[in-house]
């Protein structure tokens, strides 16, 4: 047995006690934990430190993602980030832009309508929004303040930024920082694998974030590498590419 799997047997001890305070079911959880291979959390490691964006393109592109991925599939995720991805095909010059923004709503809205994948109108606002936002500071989106924690910074963001909440704001920043974040888009298929509702049971987000990312420390490997490890698992694939290819590029 392996150092890291020796501490992660270790730490179950701590977990079933927090599942006995918190009522929630972890058999699937630990099962999931227990079959993470050394070579895998190498191969995902490896992969997706490739990935980390290194520019303010890049990570808005990030962000960009994301809001395309509210309540659809991944293929449409997919489809909706290729359709706007080129996003300076739809911001306005500076010698064009409004007063109130500087983006081309018409063009976006259209951009989202034709991928199919809802709630145009939403999107073409709160993305539009965002580019706004984002690019009067960057910096403020790419990284945490000084002395604040992941949390912090995943919380302060969510307040600001119309359309994402907790959850795909931690997204974002789990593809920003995808071997390093400690935040967790506990979406409803985390939820499910712990027994519980997404909508029934959101105040227990924290708890179960703290619990994904207490095993995936004690495993040794980041909370977001354990998540793509799971999702993928689910989806029958060996790696992340079928969806993440799209960002590469």
């Amino acid at each position: 047995m392996s150092v890291s799997l020796k501490v992660f047997s270790t730490a179950k001890k701590h977990f079933q006690e927090t599942i006995k305070k918190t009522f929630m079911t972890t058999t699937t959880v630990e099962t999931f934990f227990e079959s993470i291979r050394d070579k895998d959390i190498e191969s995902y490691n490896n992969y997706w430190a490739e990935l980390k964006p290194q520019t303010e393109v890049a990570a808005f592109k990030r962000y960009l993602f994301a809001f395309m991925s509210v309540h659809t599939t991944w293929k449409n995720n997919c489809k909706g980030y290729n359709a706007i991805k080129r996003f300076k095909e739809w911001t306005l010059e500076t010698g064009d832009q409004l007063e109130l923004w500087n983006y081309d709503s018409d063009n976006l809205f259209k951009r989202i309508e034709k991928t199919r994948v809802g709630m145009q109108n939403n999107r073409t606002t709160y993305i539009g929004l965002f580019n706004d936002t984002f690019w009067d500071s960057p910096s403020d989106f790419i990284a945490r303040d000084s002395g604040e924690s992941w949390s912090e910074w995943r919380d302060r963001l969510s307040k600001k930024i119309l359309g994402l909440g907790q959850a795909k704001t931690s997204f974002a920043i789990e593809m920003l920082y995808p071997t390093e974040a400690k935040v967790v888009c506990m979406d409803t298929h985390l939820f499910q694998i712990y027994g519980l509702n997404q909508t029934k049971d959101a105040k227990k987000y924290e708890t179960l974030e703290a619990d994904w990312i207490a095993r995936s420390d004690a495993r040794g490997l980041a909370p977001y590498m354990a998540r793509c490890l799971y999702w993928d698992k689910n989806q029958n694939r060996k790696n992340s590419r079928y969806w993440s290819k799209v960002l590469e590029a």
